[in-house]
């Protein structure tokens, strides 16, 4: 035990140096989570007895597995920045990084002497540190990368980035090459007259994107070629998609269209300019609904997803739905989903035109005219009700009576307390004794019905059975002649 220590309080407000060395020539090139372990390691180094120095409690703080934190800091190690004493337990020693900027052992100087010296001689605007050398030595082994091809990689991405590269970069070019099996000089040259051959296609495209100059750089034109090879697009398409999305999001967002175009089957030039002009119809349909019932929306893209597409994959044309949209208005419905429920109606009864929608309206203004007349030789004077419509299409369609056959029941029922009651009475009875026209009604009204009203009930004996399976049916019964 410690005979003299701060207090954790005293520790919390001091600081961890950091070297200008480390944050000069090892900082800019390595990943968030290896400067996590290493600053987070630099810092446990002055808190000996804190609860989380070890590599579960950094593993806990930093949310980085304990595998990974081995990872980092072999590393750091490699750099020459720590040392691993042991592994199980870890114990870690950090390293004077003055000593750091030697390459590490197990990379011999001689070895890449030819190599070092051409690499300098790329650069003869700034001096190269260690670690950059390092990540080509690592690059070299973990890929098989020859030298030679290695040095004609580093060529290119300075004539894309300039003097400035950064060696993290040419890595990045390099493994993703190793991975398409480019690892000699021969590869690397053939690779490059393939990218010279897509200068022309790249400035073509990025002129279509709106961008004044330039062909692209290494990521941009992997991503043409997986357009062309991966995803089977032509250039003419690939024009046609970079035009819908010129100054709109560049290069990232016509990389997001083709793929949605991809995941469609959507190839062809004018596969794409019919889709652009039906998603724009759908966005002009939505904003006229929109307005007719008086709502407003930042994005219609929901609604074209929720209600248009579906309305127009029903069959409606754009015109019809127009229509419901402004009936719906004059009715006090304000809603999609009110409009919706709408359209729903008239598609179950297959009327999807302007055309259909009118004659069924007018149809609808028709019965209610019969309808009132109904109700008035009833000596009912009242405005039609949704019960009134539903009982006229029962007697017209369910029971078949005609218009002629109703009124003469309305007038029957004339001066009842329950006009609309005694009707149905009428009616049913006619239906029972199977009265089909006036002359029979006039001779057979309800009241002439040979049982007596206080006649007692006389049942029939039916089984548990043929009772249910007759009522459960009910919903399904369409007549059946008596």
């Amino acid at each position: 035990m410690s005979f003299c220590k701060f207090s954790s309080d005293y520790l919390i407000e001091t600081f961890t140096l950091v070297d200008n060395l480390f944050i000069n020539e090892y900082l800019p090139y390595a990943t968030p989570n290896q400067l996590k372990v290493y600053l987070y390691g630099l810092y446990m180094c002055s808190v000996p007895d804190g609860k989380d120095n070890s590599v579960e409690g950094m593993s806990s703080v930093l949310g980085i597995s304990e595998d990974e934190i081995m990872d980092i800091f072999a590393y750091w190690a490699d750099n020459g920045l720590l040392q691993i004493i042991t592994k199980n337990p870890l114990e870690i020693k950090y390293l004077s990084l003055k000593g750091a900027k030697q390459p590490p052992k197990k990379y011999k100087s001689e070895k890449y002497y030819d190599f070092n010296l051409q690499v300098n001689e790329l650069f003869p605007n700034r001096p190269l540190i260690s670690n950059e050398y390092l990540l080509l030595y690592e690059a070299m082994d973990l890929t098989k990368i020859q030298p030679d091809a290695m040095l004609m990689i580093i060529q290119y991405c300075i004539r894309m980035k300039g003097q400035s590269v950064h060696f993290p970069y040419i890595v990045a070019v390099a493994k993703n090459w190793a991975s398409e099996g480019i690892r000699t000089a021969d590869d690397v040259e053939e690779k490059l007259g393939e990218y010279e051959a897509q200068d022309e296609n790249m400035r073509a495209v990025l002129k279509a994107l709106g961008r004044k100059s330039g062909s692209g750089d290494f990521e941009e034109k992997q991503t043409l070629l997986k357009w062309q090879k991966s995803w089977g697009f032509d250039m003419d398409s690939i024009i046609c998609a970079a035009k819908q999305c010129k100054n709109k999001g560049g290069f990232k967002r016509l990389d997001s269209l083709l793929d949605e175009y991809y995941r469609m089957n959507i190839h062809s030039r004018t596969e794409m300019e019919e889709y652009v002009a039906h998603r724009e119809r759908m966005r002009s349909l939505a904003i006229k609904i929109n307005t007719t019932i008086g709502v407003f929306y930042e994005s219609v893209d929901h609604e074209i997803e929720t209600y248009i597409g579906p309305w127009l994959g029903y069959g409606f044309d754009e015109a019809a739905l127009g229509m419901i949209a402004h009936y719906c208005f004059l009715a006090g419905i304000r809603t999609l989903k009110g409009v919706d429920s709408y359209v729903q109606k008239f598609y179950k009864l297959g009327i999807l035109t302007t055309e259909g929608i009118n004659e069924y309206i007018e149809h609808q203004i028709q019965a209610d005219k019969v309808i009132q007349s109904v109700l008035e030789a009833a000596g009912t004077h009242r405005s039609v009700t949704q019960s009134d419509r539903d009982f006229y299409k029962v007697w017209c369609i369910d029971w078949g009576f005609s218009d002629d056959m109703i009124m003469l029941a309305a007038r029957m029922s004339l001066n009842s307390r329950f006009p609309t009651a005694a009707i149905n009475k009428q009616l049913a009875y006619w239906k029972e004794n199977k009265i089909s026209s006036p002359e029979a009604a006039e001779q057979k009204p309800v009241g002439t019905q040979t049982q007596s009203p206080q006649a007692p009930y006389v049942g029939r004996d039916y089984t548990k059975e043929q009772l249910k399976a007759t009522f459960s049916d009910l919903d399904n019964f369409s007549g059946i002649d008596l």
